[in-house]
């Protein structure tokens, strides 16, 4: 927040014009990126600013349907609404919220968009949000695995081949490898006796 000394630079930034950029591609960003919640910009700068944001992606919502217009009346009181229940999302949640309308996964309107139904898919949202923040700590999870695998088994390769010197410096008498040797298997066997890998 530090960054955006008022609302009108932060939540310019995050405008309807910018939808496609925040959601399309990015959609881990959109959950788990750097974005402020509503309830941040809310403590930060007041509610106002938050629902003249939304209004917008009510407008644009309107303006893309095609279809009849709510009334600027209507607009502000669905803003306060959703303000009121999605203060917990991230900005480009509500984002992709309202992206999820334009490419048809929340169904669509009949004669325009309906508060009722927007609320209705708001609860709904929480589900899709917890089916995201899943897929990407599985994927995340799944990654760091890999990446512990493959330094296993970098290690385990290093082991062995120094494991292979010592022995040949040992053959032809070498006695700190010797004595390293016979440290190292007094080590494994002790650790075997007592069951630790």
């Amino acid at each position: 927040m530090a960054e955006y000394p008022n609302p009108v630079s932060l939540l310019s930034k995050f405008n309807a014009d910018e939808m496609v950029r925040f959601c399309r591609g990015a959609l881990d960003r959109c959950f788990v990126g750097t974005a402020p919640t509503l309830g941040e910009v809310c403590e930060a700068y007041g509610e106002k600013p938050c629902v003249v944001w939304l209004s917008g992606l009510i407008y644009d919502l309107n303006d893309f349907v095609g279809q009849r217009q709510q009334t600027p009346q209507q607009c502000d009181s669905l803003a306060w609404m959703l303000l009121d229940e999605a203060k917990q999302y991230k900005l480009t949640e509500v984002m992709y919220f309202f992206y999820r309308y334009k490419i048809g996964l929340n169904g669509e309107f009949y004669g325009g968009v309906n508060s009722h139904k927007v609320l209705s898919d708001l609860k709904k949202f929480k589900q899709v949000q917890g089916e995201e923040l899943d897929r990407i700590y599985k994927e995340e999870a799944a990654r760091r695995d890999e990446e512990d695998r493959r330094q296993r088994k970098n290690i385990a390769m290093k082991r062995e081949t120094y494991m292979w010197t010592l022995g040949w410096r040992a053959l032809y008498g070498d006695k700190e490898a010797i004595e390293r040797l016979e440290a190292a298997y007094n080590t494994e066997g002790f650790r075997k006796t007592l069951g630790v890998p």
